[in-house]
């Protein structure tokens, strides 16, 4: 009897890994309309100049944005709303060396998870759509009204490495591949046995580079 061979498992961020812009931001400027929209602006400045001038770091910074943009929100109208930006504002946004990458997984009937601090409101679509597993930052559950608040918490950093580890079993494969582009993603890259920082090879040497 041959030897049955395992399939790898591969660990990909989307913004900026799969995406050439920052889908997080882009869907809080495409889903706010009105007032909403106007005041948003006016509150967020501040959380934003702290942001820009790295006094709150980027995990802090889009749990505050999520509020802000998402709390009372009806539901099912961001949820359509983030089906239509997986539908036609994602597919203008995603780099050739990534669905090159991600095809080549899937044809090799490869394990494929989005890990990213991206929102499950437009993600989950995007990735129904293409077969992918999804571990992200859940601003939408099963309440009509938003809070804004995320289930899980900001999944970035190590946040990532527990998301997957509480999911998957490492060693039911034979290879973890994982991709990234920023030191909020080095956690998961240590999972890896291949790993790729802005599609380049990158190892734990590379650490301090990185950041």
């Amino acid at each position: 009897m041959s030897e049955i061979t395992r399939p790898a498992l591969a660990l990909f961020d989307f913004d900026g890994t799969i995406t050439d812009e920052d889908m997080f931001s882009l869907f809080l400027n495409y889903s706010a309309t009105g007032l909403r929209k106007w005041l948003g602006k006016i509150v967020i400045t501040p959380f934003y100049m702290l942001y820009k001038v790295g006094i709150i770091p980027a995990r802090r910074m889009r749990p505050i944005a999520s509020v802000i943009a998402f709390s009372g929100r009806d539901a099912e109208q961001v949820k359509v709303l983030g089906e239509r930006f997986a539908r036609d504002v994602i597919i203008r946004h995603l780099r050739p060396q990534a669905k090159e990458k991600l095809d080549w997984h899937q044809r090799r009937g490869d394990t494929i998870v989005i890990v990213s601090a991206s929102l499950n409101a437009y993600l989950k679509p995007w990735c129904d759509a293409q077969g992918y597993h999804l571990l992200c930052s859940e601003v939408l559950n099963d309440s009509k009204r938003m809070s804004g608040l995320y289930r899980y918490g900001d999944c970035s950093l190590e946040r990532k490495v527990e998301r997957v580890t509480a999911t998957f079993d490492l060693s039911h494969y034979c290879t973890v591949y994982a991709y990234g582009d920023t030191h909020e993603d080095i956690p998961m890259l240590k999972l890896a046995d291949i790993a790729m920082m802005n599609w380049q090879p990158w190892t734990n040497s590379d650490k301090n580079s990185s950041q």
